[in-house]
């Protein structure tokens, strides 16, 4: 199991995991830091620093909204001289169940399934080719 530090602008981070706590529980991996319109830089990234210090996981992903935005970039400034971070982003529901859940020990391989998941999840719905049924279903 991983450390997942989920970072975003606003409330995306926490609404993110309110989501994946809805519908598969409580993680204990996980630490939430958002950055806030009139957010102080320097407060921002000791919020990350005390995130990966509370996460006592030999490896630590952190998985972002928006590579280039202020949480990714402040996310790299802090903690890339760790070592054992990885930082993703394009956070969706599939990516961060997964990288909340998985087992895979190694962290290329694990970052490598993390971002298929993520990729995969993304869909068309096609009302000619998909079956109606399916909408009846949900999870």
């Amino acid at each position: 199991m991983k450390g997942i530090i989920l970072t975003s602008h606003g409330t995306y981070a926490s609404g993110l995991y309110q989501t994946v706590k809805m519908i598969a529980g409580d993680f204990p991996n996980i630490k939430i830091v958002e950055f806030h319109e009139g957010d102080n830089l320097e407060n921002f990234d000791q919020k990350l620093i005390e995130a990966y210090n509370d996460l006592t996981y030999k490896d630590i992903v952190v998985i972002t909204d928006l590579a280039g935005g202020t949480p990714f970039n402040r996310s790299v400034m802090s903690l890339a001289d760790k070592g054992n971070v990885a930082f993703l982003s394009g956070a969706n529901f599939a990516m961060v169940y997964q990288a909340l859940s998985s087992e895979i020990e190694d962290l290329s391989e694990f970052v490598a399934d993390v971002l298929e998941k993520g990729k995969s999840s993304i869909t068309k719905f096609d009302m000619e080719e998909d079956d109606e049924e399916s909408l009846e279903d949900g999870i």
